[in-house]
């Protein structure tokens, strides 16, 4: 009897050790198991931690990139706006007025209106004409001041003025420019008109008519008939000056009498 409970306590000993064998070998396997998972996840979280760094990376240095072109764009950009500012056309700012100008004289009337006009198309055929408030300017200047000397001799050119300039700025100093350099000077009604004429693309204020054109720019008959219409042209826009603006230069104007009586 005593020897077979023994043998029982044997073999529940050995159960129970085989047992306990297999549950710690369970335990090792799934502490194997959690680790290898847990490593795996910690290693995933560090390589996308690694690719959003390197994703940063690039965007900082791509906004940089773009920063600093944006920069070189501003700056070189900068010195034409500046310069087209400092130096504006006066055509640019001049408007169409609705009524002409107060000191439009003299004013052509309608058959040298269209006298003016024919001659300034052949002039500008034969590249005979300056064009706008710049280039006239310029070229009156050029030419010398006026002398008891001079007054006999040819002027050197003739001005055409747009009467419907606003502002009047623009032009209030030719007829004074042009009376100091002895060149005669004769207003026109339409600054669209004149620059039609002229064969530009917009409308002008002033165009200078010189008496002759440049050499190639058209044939010997076309500039004889041109030197001819320019001369009578003058004589005529003399004439008009000494009518309409004389008289005012003297005080003698009728209107300028009725004012004082």
């Amino acid at each position: 009897m005593g020897s077979g409970d023994k043998s029982v306590d044997k073999v529940d000993k050995l159960k129970k050790d085989k047992k306990d064998k297999k549950s710690s070998k369970d335990k090792a396997e799934k502490k194997d198991k959690k680790r290898s998972e847990s490593d795996g996840v910690h290693k995933e979280a560090k390589d996308k931690k690694k690719d959003k760094a390197k994703q940063d990376k690039l965007a900082r240095a791509a906004e940089a990139h773009l920063a600093s072109a944006a920069d070189e764009d501003s700056s070189s950009s900068t010195p034409d706006v500046v310069t087209k500012e400092a130096s504006p056309d006066p055509e640019d700012a001049v408007k169409p007025a609705e009524e002409l100008v107060p000191f439009a004289l003299p004013l052509a009337d309608d058959k040298l209106h269209k006298k003016v006009f024919k001659l300034i198309k052949k002039g500008a055929k034969l590249k005979a004409i300056n064009r706008g408030v710049k280039e006239c300017e310029k070229a009156i200047k050029r030419c010398p001041p006026k002398t008891a000397s001079s007054a006999a001799s040819a002027p050197a050119g003739l001005v055409v003025i747009a009467g419907d300039i606003s502002p009047m700025d623009v032009i209030m100093h030719f007829p004074v420019l042009c009376e100091e350099h002895g060149v005669p000077y004769v207003f026109v009604k339409s600054r669209a008109e004149l620059g039609l004429a002229a064969c530009t693309k917009r409308a002008t204020s002033v165009v200078m008519l010189k008496a002759e054109g440049k050499k190639g720019g058209a044939s010997e008959d076309g500039a004889d008939e041109y030197a001819e219409a320019w001369k009578e042209l003058v004589k005529v826009a003399q004439k008009q000056w000494t009518a309409q603006v004389e008289p005012w230069v003297k005080g003698v104007h009728p209107l300028q009498i009725a004012a004082r009586s």
